[in-house]
């Protein structure tokens, strides 16, 4: 008998999240993975090239981390856990809520991973798509009417990746006011949109704020997510999760210094919505191109015909590497995505895209 015999039947390698692939090149430019195309902040820099704890073992709950996060939303401690990214505090939601045969509500178009993980736990996917581009609409009423006694949780990304769509706040409310099951928000791209959740940790006892320091901050490789839990939950989610958070020392120490220097972050912060907002109008400048709006760090793009396929293709032949989503069920198989770049390098991208449609 093989070995694969034993593994549980949640687990498939057919519905394994697929990751962006790149090839690295010394002229490639990076715009698929909504990264942050700047370098630590400052202070972080600093503090990097003088790290020498290495040795010893992180705070084993955190503290001093989720203190400096604590004080950068404006909550308790206790009321934070950290993961290292945002993908390990949805381990945590998995650990707290799903159990085999439990639903999770989400809506597509949107983040991946909602779909991949949560059945590794048992957990049955309820999609309730969003209306068609260009709005992308939540299906509020139908959202809310998904939730039953069997549903564990229900997910909203906003802002919503891979759209960009800004779902009005009172719709998020209006769900939160109207389930009595957790409500997860994942505001990941919160900084670049002018708004967020945090109220909603206080106004509504399901309501589950979710953020990384991926983006904003700029610390996608040191891997530091967190999430807001409801001050009732703050036992269980203690003992859900890992010890250290499985955060790394030096990772702790790089987002405590990152949160530190806001001026820097949020600099950065202005230039990206800059650039965003330029290579928007850009985009809707070519032939045949639908930029939609966008409050994130990255805009969706409708291409003409069935050319996306090439058009990607031929855009990593030239190093300039985007992000595709050929899953029928997105119904974006004619859309790119980039994430927005330094500004040569969104020129660059501009330059390329222009060329091959030409």
């Amino acid at each position: 008998m093989s070995i694969t015999n034993y593994v549980r039947k949640e687990v498939s390698p057919a519905a394994a999240y697929k990751l962006a692939q790149r090839q690295v090149h010394a002229d490639s430019i990076f715009l698929n993975l909504n990264e942050s195309p700047y370098p630590l902040a400052p202070k972080a820099q600093a503090l990097l090239e003088t790290f020498h704890n290495g040795n010893r073992y992180p705070d084993f709950s955190q503290v001093e981390l989720r203190t400096a996060i604590g004080d950068y939303v404006g909550f308790a401690p206790e009321r934070i856990a950290c993961g290292a990214g945002l993908d390990d505090v949805f381990q945590i939601l998995a650990t707290l809520f799903i159990s085999p045969g439990k639903e999770v509500v989400i809506s597509n178009p949107t983040f991946g991973m909602y779909e991949t993980f949560f059945p590794l736990h048992g957990g049955v996917i309820v999609d309730v798509p969003l209306g068609p581009a260009p709005d992308f609409a939540l299906n509020l009423q139908g959202v809310i009417d998904a939730v039953n006694e069997n549903t564990a949780m229900v997910i909203v990304c906003n802002p919503n990746n891979p759209t960009g769509t800004l779902f009005p706040l009172e719709q998020i409310a209006e769900i939160c006011a109207n389930v009595s099951c957790p409500v997860a928000i994942d505001e990941a791209y919160a900084e670049f949109s002018g708004t967020d959740h945090l109220d909603f940790a206080n106004r509504f006892p399901n309501a589950i704020v979710l953020r990384t320091l991926s983006k904003f901050a700029g610390l996608a490789g040191y891997r530091v997510g967190y999430g807001i839990f409801p001050e009732d939950l703050v036992p269980y989610v203690s003992a859900a999760t890992p010890a250290f958070a499985n955060v790394s020392s030096v990772s702790a120490a790089i987002a405590i210094a990152s949160l530190n220097d806001l001026d820097a972050l949020k600099a950065n912060r202005d230039e990206q919505v800059a650039e965003r907002e330029r290579v928007t109008a850009c985009l809707n400048e070519l032939p045949g191109v639908v930029a939609y709006p966008s409050a994130t760090n990255f805009v969706l793009f409708k291409l003409p015909g069935d050319s996306a396929p090439d058009i990607l293709a031929q855009l990593n032949d030239r190093h300039i590497y985007v992000r595709h989503y050929p899953q029928p069920h997105l119904d974006l198989g004619d859309h790119l995505r980039v994430s927005i770049g330094l500004p040569d390098e969104n020129s660059a991208f501009l330059n390329a895209l222009e060329e091959v449609l030409a």
